[in-house]
């Protein structure tokens, strides 16, 4: 069946769920000590979920919920090329704020994936899709494909190597990312967190969106729709991990649907007490930074560039979180403090330029 063309207002819950992943990722990427800080706003070493393992993933399935709202029942259609214009600039912005972050003339030290070059890509197949297809089986029918091939992937030998593997550095990922991307130095040198191979199971992670949505527009009961897609991903997501273990970096099908699960039900959390919490100040804020999004992830990266600039052996952030720590707090209160400080700052001048309508729109 397909969906009716009927114009859509703002999802306000789910620019909220939005703005839960972005200031979370904010908080995860400015703490002030990788060592120091809260095991559970870390990322996992390799293998297991923390919180900050949630925040990517949810805001990947926000990016496929939203394609349908934008998209089904426009018309006129939204071109291909504007898709692809979009998906671009997403990507020049990612790749220029890693050049100005780390300068270098020399293919290898330059990032060609990362946060914002992955949502660009995942946003262009997810697009494209919505743009080609009515009805929530054909998103549904690529997320699971997507997860098959790379669940699949993972398991056949790299050439060079006798068996396959999931360890850092090596197996198929590994491999790829280096054919590809030439490897990476940023990270241990092993290979990219945002690479080649990993980024079919994210896509699968907008797909699931995708679908989601589409079923919920045209459900009677959309809160047992997502609640439904929640109870249903927990379950093929717990069934995946007897395959493949929650890993973040090789974001395997086991991590995407542990994911979509915890998103989907936190979004369904929000619609239901939506008509409760949506007066209170610290939601409001939350939708409102949700729908720009991109405005604050790009203020909180050159809020971070900002503070590791080096004037000769001395850095503005490290001074300031040599100041936290002699304060005499814990070491991992310190970090967080750090973050909030920093974060704090990004989602100020955010909303700074949000009221002046200095807002970043691709």
């Amino acid at each position: 069946m397909s969906i009716p063309a009927t114009p859509r207002t703002r999802d306000n819950a789910l620019d909220a769920l939005r703005g839960i992943a972005i200031v979370g990722m904010v908080l995860a990427n400015l703490q002030g000590s990788e060592r120091d800080a809260f095991p559970w706003i870390a990322h996992a070493a390799w293998n297991g979920l923390t919180v900050a393992d949630l925040v990517f993933p949810m805001f990947l399935l926000a990016v496929g919920m939203s394609l349908p709202l934008a998209q089904d029942g426009r018309e006129p259609q939204v071109g291909v090329g504007r898709i692809v214009r979009r998906a671009l600039l997403l990507w020049l912005i990612g790749f220029g704020i890693s050049l100005i972050a780390h300068p270098s003339i020399y293919r290898e030290d330059m990032r060609f994936t990362g946060v914002l070059q992955r949502i660009g890509i995942v946003y262009l197949v997810c697009a494209l899709t919505v743009r080609s297809t009515r009805t929530w089986r054909a998103p549904a029918i690529a997320a699971f494909a997507f997860l098959i091939l790379h669940g699949v992937l993972l398991y056949l030998p790299a050439p060079g190597e006798a068996v396959a593997s999931m360890e850092p550095g090596r197996g198929m990922s590994a491999w790829i990312d280096r054919a590809i991307l030439g490897g990476t130095r940023m990270y241990g040198g092993t290979f990219d967190p945002e690479g080649p191979l990993s980024t079919l199971s994210s896509i699968a992670t907008a797909m699931i969106g995708v679908a989601m949505q589409r079923l919920a527009m045209r459900a009677n009961r959309p809160l047992v729709t997502w609640s439904a897609g929640a109870i249903l991903a927990a379950i093929l997501g717990g069934l995946a991990c007897a395959w493949w273990p929650v890993n973040k970096t090789l974001w395997t099908p086991s991590f995407a649907l542990v994911n979509a699960a915890i998103g989907l039900a936190l979004l369904a959390a929000l619609k239901a007490a939506w008509p409760r919490i949506a007066p209170w100040p610290p939601v409001r804020r939350l939708a409102t930074l949700g729908g720009a999004a991109l405005t604050l992830f790009v203020v909180h990266d050159f809020v971070a560039i900002a503070l590791g600039w080096r004037f000769g052996a001395w850095k503005l952030g490290a001074q300031v979180y040599r100041d936290i720590l002699g304060t005499g707090i814990p070491p991992g209160c310190a970090s967080m403090l750090y973050a909030v400080l920093a974060g704090g700052l990004s989602i100020t001048i955010t909303l700074r330029l949000i009221r002046r309508g200095w807002t970043l729109r691709v």
